[in-house]
């Protein structure tokens, strides 16, 4: 199968972990592309940053579909044009964020979220809201580490969201962990060894590899987004 991979940014220092995130989780069988937008925020911190970023996102889409893609991941944690995506696409549009906390809501009945900055939790509490999973969220805790600096200090970002997640885990009765970024992939493995020392074995749950594996599921299964919920666009002249 076919997957292409969009990030929603014109940061090309971000593509070779990119390549190497989702290319250490893809099944033999899986053939991953990789594209940029060609116009469009450095990161996405905001809801501006995410309109910037929307029309290139949607341009990309259509020409995944149009190049035989079998499905389209977005890569970025807010989920960025995923709506608008599944209206001009019959293929799967994924968003990180629904992949993995979708995924939480099955392996434990409250789950919380580590925030890369505090102003990500408006919008965290928006996806909660429409994913319709409010009731399983435990908490949203903070790292207040801006997305550009997250490649700068790896256990600086280790550091941050080890405390973060053992906050959620002992004040706010937590039973899984998931993060709103897809450029954490690395330290997960770091962060469950230090909660597991801390006496928590509990999932913590990677929202690259969800997305990619739900992509791959989606595709075996012969199903995509209904196009009751998301028509195509009315044609304008």
């Amino acid at each position: 199968m076919k997957i292409r991979i969009i990030s929603p940014t014109i940061t090309e220092e971000f593509l070779p972990q990119q390549k190497r995130e989702f290319g250490v989780v893809a099944r033999e069988d899986t053939e991953l592309s990789h594209v940029m937008l060609e116009d469009g925020p450095v990161s996405i911190e905001s809801e501006y940053d995410e309109a910037l970023a929307l029309p290139g996102i949607i341009k990309q889409v259509v020409i995944a579909e149009s190049e035989g893609m079998d499905a389209v991941i977005i890569n970025c944690a807010s989920d960025p044009g995923i709506d608008a995506a599944r209206e001009v696409a019959s293929i799967p549009v994924i968003g990180p964020a629904q992949a993995a906390f979708s995924l939480s809501t099955m392996l434990a009945q409250k789950f919380s979220v580590i925030a890369i900055l505090e102003r990500d939790i408006p919008d965290l509490d928006r996806m909660f809201r429409v994913y319709g999973i409010l009731d399983r969220i435990a908490s949203v805790r903070v790292m207040n580490i801006p997305v550009l600096d997250l490649f700068k200090d790896r256990n600086k970002a280790i550091h941050a969201m080890t405390k973060a997640a053992l906050l959620a885990l002992k004040e706010d009765r937590a039973e899984a962990i998931t993060f709103d970024c897809t450029g954490l992939t690395e330290i997960v493995n770091d962060v469950k060894n230090n909660l597991l020392q801390e006496g928590f074995d509990v999932p913590v749950i990677e929202p690259v590899a969800s997305s990619l594996k739900l992509a791959e599921t989606m595709v075996d299964l012969g199903i995509s987004h209904s196009k009751i919920t998301y028509p195509l666009p009315s044609q304008k002249s």
